[in-house]
């Protein structure tokens, strides 16, 4: 008989989050849609507040939210692992040496919740820790719904330094 793994990481309700983003004064939610954070992308759409602006690409998402702070507001990006390695360079020049402060959700597709997340095979998953350390990116794990605080510490924290925080989405939102 073969016994079921216990998960590491466990899902959050996205309306539960949504709110916990209103209640933070978040003003926009740039996203390039995540298949993994639907939920929380749902229930932005429904709730209306915070604003849900879908793009294309996450260099255009980096550059959106920079136009967004600068003008006053207070958004945010919700993306996928693969798309936070493809926006780099332009969160560098952007996020980091202009010193814009910039919240991301990044959703760890492809992770086996069963796992940690060094034992993975897939580098999208077992190298975005180690990425973000060698970046000097503070990061933020969403692993279950005890760790829903992280997101207001991780907000906090983008605006305190002035610059990029990834809160890492472990779970499919529910």
């Amino acid at each position: 008989m073969q016994t079921e793994a216990t998960p590491l990481a466990h899902p959050i309700e996205g309306r539960v989050i949504a709110a916990e983003l209103r209640r933070l004064g978040v003003s926009h939610v740039i996203t390039v849609p995540d298949t993994l954070q639907r939920t929380l992308i749902t229930a932005i759409a429904e709730q209306g507040d915070p604003v849900l602006l879908p793009v294309a690409t996450e260099d255009e998402a980096v550059g959106i939210n920079a136009g967004l702070y600068i003008s006053g507001h207070r958004p945010m990006l919700l993306v996928q692992n693969t798309g936070f390695f493809a926006s780099l360079n332009t969160l560098r020049a952007i996020a980091v040496e202009a010193q814009v402060p910039t919240l991301m959700f990044v959703g760890e597709f492809g992770r086996d919740v069963t796992k940690p997340v060094s034992e993975h095979t897939s580098p999208r998953v077992r190298v975005i820790q180690p990425t973000l350390h060698a970046w000097d990116v503070p990061f933020y794990r969403l692993d279950s719904p005890a760790d829903l605080p992280h997101v207001e510490a991780a907000l906090r924290e983008s605006y305190e330094r002035r610059g990029p925080v990834v809160v890492l989405i472990g779970a499919a939102t529910s």
